[in-house]
């Protein structure tokens, strides 16, 4: 069975993930993804307000560096339903 599955962009956006225990880890603000043939992959998640700069394109000159978590595409249940959740713990998150 494939476990690839189209979800757009413009639907993650924004949304909050949670984690294991229901808290709010942050919002989805920017996505990395590489160029696989002629598709491209996610890679993963950036959250949090450092992202939302990233996303905007501001720069760190203006508001400062601000930290973002990275959320590998295998850290994330993306399940049909409006709840994004963490597969590990928090800190197992990278920080940017």
């Amino acid at each position: 069975m494939s476990t690839n599955r189209l979800v757009r962009l413009e639907d993650l956006l924004g949304r909050k993930v949670l984690t294991q225990d229901d808290a709010v880890a942050g919002r989805i603000e920017e996505v990395r993804a590489e160029k696989r043939g002629t598709s491209y992959e996610v890679t993963g998640y950036l959250l949090g307000s450092g992202a939302l700069l990233e996303r905007l394109d501001l720069t760190s000159r203006l508001f400062g560096r601000r930290k973002k978590r990275v959320v590998r595409w295998d850290q994330l249940s993306i399940a049909r339903g409006p709840t994004l959740r963490l597969t590990c713990p928090i800190e197992e998150l990278e920080m940017e």
